[in-house]
């Protein structure tokens, strides 16, 4: 993951506009951004176990199609997500690890969003406990600093 400081530019994604409102926005531009970092890790990763033989236009043709679908699916998901922030922080405060049961169906749901948005690209962290045969605990815990950091970049404060 690239440090602030060495990361580029960030060039929004064509969603946060005006539809939303003042209080979606902030959630949706960071949702942007996490978006972003997810193509740029996966392409990378792509690009890395790739076969020489691939046709680089082939290639690039694949990596906008994965990109328009995390967009997509981004987009859809920005209600779980602010939803899973919001309850990660009012649960776990600055820092602590928040449960999250996988037999609850909402509680699952933001597990997900969190784990997607924040933990793949390096926002959060996420240990796992099977307390019974089957069911799952998640215990995420979100680096509040650097989610800040973040969205201080965006020109945003959460």
């Amino acid at each position: 993951m690239f440090r602030t400081t060495d990361r580029p530019s960030r060039r929004r994604l064509d969603w946060a506009t005006p539809r939303w409102t003042d209080d979606d926005r902030v959630y949706a531009s960071l949702l942007d951004a996490l978006t972003r970092d997810l193509i740029e890790i996966a392409g990378t990763t792509r690009e890395l176990v790739a076969n020489a033989e691939v046709d680089p236009e082939e290639m690039r043709a694949n990596q906008e199609r994965l990109a328009r679908g995390e967009r997509e699916d981004a987009r859809r998901e920005l209600g779980s997500f602010r939803a899973a922030l919001e309850d990660a922080r009012a649960r776990g405060g600055e820092g602590a690890e928040v449960p999250y049961d996988a037999a609850d169906p909402v509680q699952d749901d933001m597990a997900d969003a969190l784990i997607q948005y924040l933990v793949r690209p390096g926002y959060a962290e996420v240990r796992t406990e099977e307390p019974s045969p089957g069911r799952y605990v998640y215990h995420v815990q979100v680096d509040w600093p650097k989610l800040r950091a973040l969205a201080t970049e965006l020109g945003y404060t959460i």
